[in-house]
């Protein structure tokens, strides 16, 4: 769903145009949602993983299967800002 968005605001654009304002909103709008669902899913299942053995097995407090949740939303975070800098930087400037 995402790949196709961006196909549909890039198939609008002129290839040797700079990309518009809104078209770089967009593009930085999905790469930081997709980003972020990415790292919050590899986040979840670790969270999983330690409630499995850190919680259950090792008697540890509940609250401590929520911290890599956040940690994943964190990094994702993170990624995001690192390649929407990116992207601002280094595409769309058409030549």
């Amino acid at each position: 769903m995402v790949i196709r968005l961006v196909e549909i605001l890039l198939a609008k654009q002129d290839p040797k145009q700079p990309h518009t304002l809104l078209t770089r909103l967009g593009i930085s709008f999905c790469i930081c949602f997709a980003n972020i669902v990415l790292y919050g899913f590899y986040g979840l299942i670790a969270a999983v993983v330690v409630y499995l053995f850190g919680v259950e097995w090792m008697g540890l407090p509940m609250r401590s299967m929520y911290y890599p949740f956040l940690i994943g939303l964190l990094v994702g975070c993170w990624v995001s800002a690192k390649n929407v800098g990116n992207y601002w930087k280094n595409y769309g400037h058409a030549a």
